[in-house]
């Protein structure tokens, strides 16, 4: 599929799960050769994933989805450092720690919601430990901080999160 893709020489790749189901070193195999072709032939490479691995590891740029709509963007580095959406935060908690053997993994409370019957407000408003009133009345305006970028409310005022786990607030609701 990767060959076909690439015969005529595209300037733009869409890689959609390209590593889904594939043991770790088949995984690491076809992230290599994306990334060679990526140089080799000067194309720009969008990548589709839900495993926050291979975002980490081989993107430069990362926008988070939620229910259709891009809730965050930033540079990678930045946004593993310091997200500014609440499910942003929720997705980075529930990576499994190698250090914490016996902690019971994380997630998000309650189930994302029908595509047809979006709340009102934030669509992540039902599961957000943050959410307010204005969060189920408007949809959040795209907050820009630099070149990150945030579809919350609360973008700029959320707790400090330094990237080594729950946050506060997630700890408190019991979810930590």
């Amino acid at each position: 599929m990767i060959a076909m893709a690439v015969a005529n020489n595209p300037e733009l790749l869409v890689a959609d799960e390209p590593t889904t189901a594939l043991d770790v070193t088949v995984q690491a195999q076809i992230m290599r050769m994306l990334r060679d072709l990526k140089e080799k032939l000067g194309l720009a490479l969008i990548l589709i994933t839900h495993d926050l691995g291979v975002v980490a590891g081989h993107a430069d740029r990362v926008a988070v989805i939620y229910a259709g709509l891009v809730v965050e963007e930033a540079e990678v580095r930045e946004l593993f450092a310091n997200p500014r959406h609440p499910y942003t935060r929720g997705l980075i908690d529930s990576i499994p720690k190698l250090t914490a053997s016996n902690e019971k993994l994380y997630s998000i409370p309650g189930a994302p919601p029908m595509l047809g019957a979006l709340p009102e407000g934030c669509a992540f408003h039902p599961r957000c430990g943050f959410a307010q009133d204005i969060c189920r009345k408007a949809a959040p305006p795209v907050i820009e901080l630099g070149r990150h970028r945030a579809a919350c409310h609360f973008a700029e005022s959320l707790p400090s999160w330094d990237g080594a786990g729950r946050t506060a607030q997630a700890e408190e609701r019991g979810n930590g």
